[in-house]
């Protein structure tokens, strides 16, 4: 399916003024609880317990960093079940 573009009268296809998707640089718990297949109580324990991810808190909300979720997923990443996760 091809797309079609005006264009403007300078001849260049028009910026958007819009996003089409918006930049997304953090994830809430329940977003983070889908990413991972886990429970948000789960998440919570691990927060009270210093196991999961650097988060952020700002009253009652809580939200991971997009970049600290990656970091963590490459820390935790093994090759073998034999080794420790948390040393």
């Amino acid at each position: 399916m091809q797309r079609h573009f005006t264009t403007d009268q300078t001849g260049r296809t028009p910026v958007k003024s819009h996003y089409a998707a918006v930049l997304r640089l953090a994830l809430d718990e329940q977003e983070l609880s889908q990413r991972w297949g886990l429970s948000v109580k789960t998440l919570r324990r691990w927060r009270q317990e210093k196991l999961g991810p650097i988060f952020c808190k700002m009253g009652a909300r809580v939200t991971y960093l997009i970049s600290e979720i990656e970091a963590y997923e490459r820390r935790v990443s093994r090759h073998s079940t034999f080794t420790s996760v948390y040393q």
